[in-house]
């Protein structure tokens, strides 16, 4: 499970510049889900403890936040709301990024579930699910992701 030194570029996702009229940038990889043929860009936020997604991904990977009983729960604070959140056991596909050349990297990860989303991604992996498991390294000045082997 080692990409060959991946670099993935950064995304503008549609959000209000700063007020020096700068666009934010943020960090990015592409991941999937296996039996679904969309690759979505996923944010690396070293900042989050855990990584965390969407009801939307969960409903992708066959998890139901409803009736589905989760690994534990954690207090997590995100998008101006905290409390308690499920976290899952699941497995994702890291995709290669545009250009490179491989098969998408599969790994099992603990992930926590939002459902009241208030982001303009779907998800933002964190320290727990993304750092302890990719040799990582962004770029501050241009936000580029790279993910070393």
């Amino acid at each position: 499970m080692s990409p060959t030194n991946w670099r993935y570029g950064h995304r503008h996702l549609g959000e209000a510049p700063l007020p020096d009229g700068q666009p934010i940038r943020r960090p990015v990889v592409t991941i999937e889900v296996a039996g679904h043929p969309q690759v979505l860009l996923v944010v690396v936020d070293s900042g989050s403890p855990i990584s965390v997604a969407d009801a939307t991904l969960f409903a992708r990977l066959g998890v139901n936040l409803a009736t589905d009983e989760p690994a534990f729960t954690v207090p997590l604070g995100l998008g101006a709301s905290f409390g308690r959140i499920p976290v899952y056991d699941v497995e994702l596909l890291l995709a290669p990024p545009p250009g490179s050349l491989g098969p998408p990297i599969a790994w099992r990860l603990l992930l926590g579930a939002r459902d009241r989303w208030t982001l303009p991604f779907t998800v933002p992996f964190g320290q727990r699910g993304w750092f302890d498991q990719f040799s990582t390294t962004i770029d501050a000045a241009t936000t580029t992701v790279f993910i070393k082997s």
